[in-house]
């Protein structure tokens, strides 16, 4: 389920021509998508495509997220659920929670 919420929200996103998102991976991890500043080729923000509610109780297991939200000096990110609309924060990043569908729907 989790591989149709992310391509649901890629190909919402594929609709949009002023804005492409891109993929970032490195050796011990990844982010499923990421938004570039065009001037500066730098990350301005960063979405992870969860289908699971765990990531709020243990926002914690972001470590891949998190760690690229420090790298790139980002405040905050965005997380998908199942069902659960929340804020928290976690290692002084900002984690905004929507579930995945609200968000492929709002795209």
């Amino acid at each position: 389920m989790g591989d149709m919420v992310e391509t649901a929200i890629y190909s919402q996103w594929m609709h949009r021509e002023w804005l492409e998102p891109y993929y970032a991976r490195w050796n011990s991890g990844e982010v499923d998508m990421v938004g570039i500043d065009d001037s500066t080729l730098k990350p301005i923000w960063a979405l992870e495509i969860k289908w699971s509610n765990r990531y709020f109780d243990k926002s914690g297991d972001l470590k891949r997220l998190l760690k690229f939200c420090k790298t790139n000096q980002l405040e905050s990110a965005l997380v998908t659920t199942i069902d659960i609309k929340a804020n928290k924060t976690e290692q002084d990043i900002n984690l905004q929670y929507v579930p995945g569908a609200t968000y492929a729907y709002i795209m």
